[in-house]
């Protein structure tokens, strides 16, 4: 009896602590999910650092290799150049090989005999039989080009091999660099939006006392003007920052093949 009630309440503690693990892995999944989301709409590309809220560049590059198609397709060819090397090593044995020839069926014989042809007597025979009929036979084949030529074709192979990888390494390493151009024009692309974001405030407040100025005759159509071509000389650097920016953030989404969901709409 007391036997079966200690193991009844292990079992009962272990569905127990099944059921408080299983809470806590919900409950940290949705407190991830809910800071991925605060992340996001705190984000703002005008105040907030986005190579604060990104994953660590290293995570980038890693990312663009295995998605990088040129990469990916090297690393086939190479796996294919290896198989070249196996076929280039069993390629003498094409020229040893067993041949089976067999046979079975009803044959059937009608011939004309005349041993006496003197005295014109010939004799007619008719048989029939079913026969099995096999043979086997080995066969063995020297061709000294292909005997001369194999230690070739494998170091041809194998260096395919070395050829495919090193290319493979090559289009690893323009996938980074391409991705770091993309990151740091953003970056750039961000703190120069920043900088005309903050110079656009300025001129619209320079414009409003320009405005107030000019209708009150203090200061000429000329200056008036030349103070309206700064405002608008800053908006349409902005506006190049801002595409830039954007442009660079997409582009780096398709290298890295991930999907930020920081930005839904720059204005």
């Amino acid at each position: 009896m007391v036997k079966f009630l200690f193991t009844k309440y292990n079992f009962v503690t272990i569905i127990l602590l099944i059921i408080i693990s299983f809470a806590n892995l919900c409950g940290n999944a949705q407190v991830n999910s809910v800071q991925q989301q605060n992340r996001q709409q705190k984000f703002n590309p005008l105040t907030s650092n986005v190579e604060d809220v990104l994953p660590p560049l290293s995570v980038l590059l890693d990312s663009t290799v295995v998605h990088a198609a040129q990469v990916n397709y090297e690393g086939l060819h190479a796996m294919r150049n290896r198989y070249e090397i196996i076929r280039a090593r069993l390629e003498w044995t094409q020229y040893f090989g067993i041949n089976l020839d067999g046979g079975w069926g009803n044959w059937n014989f009608n011939d004309l005999v005349n041993p006496y042809a003197a005295n014109n007597q010939t004799y007619h025979t008719n048989t029939n039989s079913v026969r099995w009929d096999y043979a086997i036979s080995y066969f063995v084949r020297f061709p000294l080009s292909s005997i001369l030529k194999r230690n070739n074709e494998i170091m041809i192979a194998k260096k395919e091999v070395e050829m495919s990888l090193a290319l493979r390494d090559q289009r690893a390493n323009e996938a980074r660099l391409e991705t770091i151009r993309y990151y740091n024009s953003m970056i750039e692309a961000q703190s120069k939006m920043k900088i005309s974001n903050e110079y656009q405030e300025y001129t619209r407040i320079q414009m409003l006392m320009a405005d107030e100025q000019f209708r009150n005759k203090e200061i000429e159509i000329a200056e008036y003007a030349r103070l309206k071509e700064i405002q608008i000389r800053g908006a349409n650097d902005y506006e190049q920052y801002k595409s830039e920016f954007s442009m660079n953030y997409q582009l780096l989404e398709e290298m890295t093949g991930m999907k930020f969901n920081l930005i839904n709409e720059l204005k």
